[in-house]
């Protein structure tokens, strides 16, 4: 069990650190969707500030999709019981993305929305860095995504400016597998609320996740290799891009 929270608030610090992702003075809006990622996020966030000789403020923003259910009520309880400050949003983002209306994939339309929604509402309350809860899978999967269905090597990143330096996300469970925050979530008896979008499971993320948890269970050292790989890129020995017409 210690060897569990160890690792997370060891690959946690490690982000924070070598990343730069927190600086004093910092007031950090934390995107919460009431799942282990996030929660997690949450409660490391509040942790460090009693070991680090560094001061930061931070507040918790909710978006309701507007799917039902009691997440955001128990997400209030929650922010109460641990003493941070919360926003909580209601939207009807979730049931907007899955109308006959929409012409765009629901999980585009519907992070879209609740993106520009949490940017805007950090903004407003002063709050110049937002961190989201993404672990090292989902680096890894979105990098997959991006190579299969369209035809680039990238991924998302740990720190990232937006609006000319105005707003920085920040990811600091970067350096986390998703299976070691759900351990760690069981072991600190944190919330993991249901996701009620009817749209979970079915995305073609889970198609590339099923892919390599099977190449994981063949080699556990596979998960930190891809990692590794996505920031030790060897140009010479890709192909370079084709800038030349074919001639009819």
């Amino acid at each position: 069990m210690a060897f569990i929270e160890n690792r997370v608030k060891h690959l946690f610090g490690k982000a924070v650190h070598c990343y730069r992702l927190i600086q004093n003075g910092d007031k950090i809006a934390v995107a919460v969707s009431g799942g282990k990622d996030s929660i997690a996020m949450l409660h490391l966030l509040i942790e460090r500030l009693k070991h680090v000789p560094i001061e930061y403020k931070l507040m918790a923003i909710h978006i309701d999709l507007g799917f039902g259910g009691e997440n955001s009520r128990h997400l209030e309880e929650f922010f109460k019981e641990i003493n941070v400050d919360y926003k909580i949003i209601k939207t009807d983002f979730g049931l907007r993305a899955h109308s006959k209306e929409n012409r765009e994939h629901p999980c585009f339309l519907c992070s879209r929305l609740r993106r520009m929604t949490i940017f805007k509402t950090a903004w407003k309350e002063g709050f110049t860095k937002i961190a989201f809860g993404h672990n090292q899978d989902d680096f890894i999967e979105t990098f997959f995504m991006n190579i299969f269905y369209s035809g680039q090597t990238s991924s998302i990143v740990p720190k990232q400016t937006f609006f000319k330096g105005k707003l920085t996300v920040i990811r600091p469970l970067a350096l986390l597998p998703s299976r070691t925050i759900e351990k760690f979530v069981e072991l600190k008896g944190l919330p993991d609320l249901p996701n009620f979008c009817p749209s979970s499971g079915k995305s073609s993320r889970i198609h590339i996740r099923k892919l390599l948890h099977e190449l994981y269970k063949r080699n556990d050292k596979i998960r930190g290799n891809i990692f590794r790989a996505m920031s030790h890129v060897n140009l010479e020995y890709l192909p370079p891009q084709l800038d030349c017409r074919m001639e009819n």
